[in-house]
């Protein structure tokens, strides 16, 4: 599950109406789907948000299989793609939302002895 904190989840939704003022309805449209599939109330780990990004890339690869009707796929050379993706993807987003340098985020749980 996707956890955006109130302040983003608002601030979100606003760029998601001004996208759709402007004509860019995809955008919009997409900005939307996601925002209200999140929730805001449970502590979200690194480990998670992988686990998910790794889920979403392989439904990206099922869709694609199923519009090339694909009978027989290698799970395991498409798992090696969607992981490498999803590495490059996470790298890529944390550096266009300046979190490159983040060593964890203020929802990840702390271990004993970390404040």
């Amino acid at each position: 599950m996707i956890i955006l904190n109130e302040v983003l989840k608002n601030k979100l939704f606003l760029q998601a109406e001004e996208a759709n003022e402007q004509g860019m309805t995809k955008l919009s449209q997409a900005i939307t789907n996601a925002v209200d599939e999140s929730s805001t109330d449970e502590k979200y780990s690194y480990s998670q948000m992988n686990d998910e990004i790794h889920s979403d890339l392989w439904k990206v690869a099922a869709r694609l299989m199923k519009y090339y009707n694909l009978h027989s796929v290698d799970a395991e050379q498409i798992d090696k793609v969607v992981l490498g993706w999803a590495n490059k993807l996470v790298e890529d987003l944390e550096l266009s939302l300046g979190v490159d340098e983040v060593v964890g985020s203020p929802t990840d749980i702390k271990l004993p002895g970390e404040q």
